[in-house]
């Protein structure tokens, strides 16, 4: 049976998932010093016994008889084969690496954790909420359709944009309220909508951004049959495909409620803004550089490994 322990250690905060004993029985391989020093070994990676043997200074055949304590008892796996110097070397990984003793198994199904927050600093969590609140996603994630709608009569490809986006924001919830992801085609006009939205995509393909983006410091235009991201904050304008904004403001017509705007002017873009949000978190919720009163953003999508796939940004506001 698994768990989720927290865990305090130099002063920060963790969380694992760990195995529930009910005896300690179950892990008695680990209280013999070299076997726990062998055990914490293969709980960093999966290594081979000579490997092993010679980073702790030990015999082959006292790391192998180790070894097949801690596989007897469950804790231990072979990972691979591969040939060493004319032999054949397997390889062996940690299959748990946390535990809790639970003394009363019986009251076990007597005991639920729901509604736990999760400890993220103070600033992540002020930007997130309302959207998460009290360990809960409190909003709609509003995706363009895939079929031919709108004034542009466009299809949305943004539908695995959002699928990451989901399990990101999973990271910051401890349940769920469903649904969450909303196409377009199903949301009313946002002065009808008194709800938090997350909107993911730009004008040409969600209309629900379409009408977002007349409230936004960083927008979109069209100028000279294009469209182009103008910035009140910076009075900058952006043009190129990979460019995308994130940006939080206040609902326009309910009071309390927020939207929070992931877009880009291509799919490219969108997946710009929804990158930025997952790895520079912090520094999304930061304000822009120009404006110390919004929290609006414009990032660029980077193809570090040159594979055609965005998987990296730079913030240039």
């Amino acid at each position: 049976m698994e768990g989720r322990v927290s865990f305090e250690k130099n002063g920060k905060t963790y969380q694992s998932f760990c195995e529930i004993l009910e005896s300690p029985e179950a892990i008695r391989p680990l209280l013999n010093e070299k076997c726990w020093r062998i055990f914490c070994e293969f709980a960093s990676g999966e290594k081979y016994p000579a490997e092993l043997a010679k980073k702790l200074g030990l015999g082959q055949q006292e790391v192998y008889y180790y070894i097949n304590r801690l596989k007897s008892a469950g804790l231990l796996e072979m990972t691979k084969k591969e040939e060493k110097q004319g032999g054949l070397a397997k390889y062996y990984v940690a299959t748990k690496k946390c535990f809790a003793f639970v003394p009363f198994p019986e009251q076990k199904s007597n005991t639920e954790i729901i509604g736990q927050e999760k400890s993220v600093p103070k600033a992540i969590n002020d930007f997130f909420y309302p959207f998460i609140r009290n360990g809960a996603l409190d909003a709609k994630i509003v995706i363009g359709a895939p079929d031919s709608h709108g004034i542009f009569k466009a299809r949305a490809r943004d539908a695995h944009i959002a699928a990451e986006l989901s399990c990101f924001l999973g990271l910051f919830c401890s349940r769920i309220k469903q649904p969450f992801v909303y196409l377009d085609t199903m949301v009313g006009n946002i002065n009808e909508e008194n709800s938090n939205l997350i909107v993911v995509g730009g004008p040409i393909t969600n209309k629900t951004s379409a009408e977002v983006n007349e409230h936004l410091s960083i927008r979109f235009l069209q100028k000279n049959a294009h469209w182009v991201i103008k910035s009140k904050n910076s009075e900058k304008e952006y043009t190129e495909d990979s460019v995308g904004i994130v940006e939080k403001i206040k609902h326009p017509f309910f009071e309390g409620r927020y939207i929070l705007f992931l877009a880009g002017k291509r799919n490219v873009g969108t997946k710009a803004s929804v990158l930025a949000l997952m790895l520079k978190t912090a520094e999304m919720a930061m304000p822009n550089s120009f404006s110390e009163g919004r929290i609006a953003h414009v990032v660029e999508g980077l193809d570090l490994d040159s594979d055609g796939q965005v998987d990296d940004v730079e913030i240039l506001e």
